[in-house]
């Protein structure tokens, strides 16, 4: 069964960036692992733990929380600002491979 930790996978750890100027892209892969799921979350979870977000340039406050399937990331500004990073975890389901012109 899809996703149930036991079989090995092709993981992705992908990152939601928050809105505003400079977020020309949504969703940034951050990196990849293969193996079961549970290995995926160690993995990335080390990941997430000592990424220091880009904004706010000058955090007062940040704040790591579990979801039901990453984490979401809270950086809090000198300005009062919030800029929330998500980051979950996907399986890779399909690959075209590269792809010629």
């Amino acid at each position: 069964m899809p996703g149930d930790g036991r079989r090995t996978a092709r993981w992705a750890l992908l990152m939601e960036n928050p809105p505003g100027p400079g977020a020309w892209h949504l969703f940034e892969q951050m990196a990849m692992v293969e193996g079961t799921h549970e290995e995926a979350v160690e993995r990335f979870g080390e990941f997430v733990r000592l990424y220091r977000p880009k904004h706010p340039r000058y955090p007062v406050r940040v704040r790591r929380f579990r979801t039901g399937n990453g984490w979401m990331v809270i950086g809090e500004g000198s300005g009062g600002g919030s800029f929330p990073y998500r980051f979950s975890i996907a399986e890779l389901e399909w690959d075209s491979g590269p792809i010629a012109y």
